[in-house]
């Protein structure tokens, strides 16, 4: 540390030359180089001369076998990061150039929960280098140091790697980290290059929408999620899966999720196709967590529903006053066929007055509420 308070003195270089460096990342995209992650960071160095930062990259989620120091070009590095954290680091490094000391910054926070803290330092050697030092502001915690921890990676890797289930591992920052072969072929991913290392929330036209929001959604959340959805493909086709969200955590601030998932086998009949092929507009919600769990085509366009917002609050927060919702379950367990008249508020911001036919239907031991809206 005292050698970090020999840098009173201005730097010889401006630091304009670390702001430079925005414009080149976009260039560096197709580099073998190894690219920085934010999770598990620990500390970085750049050279701000040569505009080169070294960086250790954790074992516990190394799929790529980069594990320990590893060294590029500060674009190249960054390659992967999203534009936001690019910003911010990109602003810390400047910032410590120009004054000595920088931050603590927020990297990866958001709704996924705690981010990870970066505090900079200039330090200048005998002959005008100047280089930044930037480390976690973070408490790690002992268990970050431990043998079971080295072993995330190869241990789900070598579970899932030859898995007729499709997987896909990110990290809790929202970053993709691995993916089988199966979900590579599933998710047509031609190019793992592209998907690999980047954040999910930046890539829906990669991966698919519905996927990047079932990510999302689970690292939220930090918990479980399991069911059957339709997903839909960049390439714009869809197919309905059987899925699991497994939430992991190795150390301070340092877990994600597993995605698994398997197709629905066939039976000779696509009843999403069916029920999208219903003119009336079609709701289905979870009576528990009062979530809509589907909508059909009609269902859509009359009420401005998407998959994001779907997933956005539970009904009764949305679309149906809680009080109208319990009225409608309470008209379908007495199976009344006439329909109920209701106020419905549309995600287009538009209310409507509509008559609501409702049916409960049980499947094992959740109940969901199928709400037909008739002219």
């Amino acid at each position: 540390m005292d050698a970090m308070e020999k840098t009173a003195r201005p730097a010889a270089v401006t630091a304009t030359e670390a702001e430079g460096e925005a414009s080149a990342l976009p260039t560096a995209a197709g580099s073998g180089a190894p690219a920085m992650s934010v999770a598990g960071l620990s500390f970085f160095t750049v050279d701000i001369q040569a505009k080169r930062v070294i960086w250790l990259e954790p074992r516990s989620l190394d799929f790529e076998h980069r594990s320990g120091l590893n060294e590029a070009s500060l674009s190249t590095a960054m390659r992967h990061m999203a534009q936001n954290d690019q910003k911010q680091i990109l602003g810390l490094i400047q910032q410590a150039v120009k004054t000595g000391t920088a931050g603590p910054i927020e990297l990866g926070g958001d709704d996924l929960g705690a981010g990870l803290s970066l505090v900079a330092m200039r330090y200048q050697v005998e002959g005008g280098r100047t280089f930044v030092i930037a480390v976690s502001g973070a408490e790690v915690e002992d268990e970050a140091n431990g043998t079971a921890v080295r072993g995330v990676a190869p241990l789900i890797r070598h579970l899932v790697e030859d898995s007729e289930k499709s997987v896909l591992v990110v990290d809790s920052f929202g970053y993709l980290r691995y993916a089988n072969d199966a979900f590579n072929k599933l998710f047509e991913i031609g190019d793992t290059s592209l998907c690999i290392g980047r954040n999910i929330a930046h890539i829906p036209n990669r991966v698919g929408k519905t996927l990047a929001s079932v990510v999302l959604t689970a690292l939220a959340r930090r918990a479980p999620m399991d069911g059957s959805k339709r997903f839909f493909l960049a390439s714009g086709d869809s197919f309905t899966l059987n899925f699991d969200v497994i939430p992991f955590r190795v150390s301070a601030g340092l877990g994600g999720v597993v995605f698994s998932a398997s197709k629905v086998k066939e039976r000779g009949v696509d009843f999403q196709q069916i029920f999208n092929c219903v003119h009336a507009p079609m709701l289905v919600v979870d009576v528990r967590t009062r979530m809509l769990v589907s909508a059909n085509t009609a269902a859509r366009k009359t009420f401005a529903v998407t998959e994001q917002l779907m997933e956005s609050a539970p009904i009764t927060e949305t679309m149906l006053h809680p009080k109208t919702f319990v009225s409608l379950i309470e008209h379908a367990r007495k199976g009344g066929n006439t329909p109920l008249q209701a106020t419905v508020s549309g995600f287009d911001g538009v209310t409507r007055s509509k008559r609501m036919r409702v049916t409960l239907i049980e499947s094992g031991p959740t109940h969901y509420l199928l709400i037909e809206s008739k002219h």
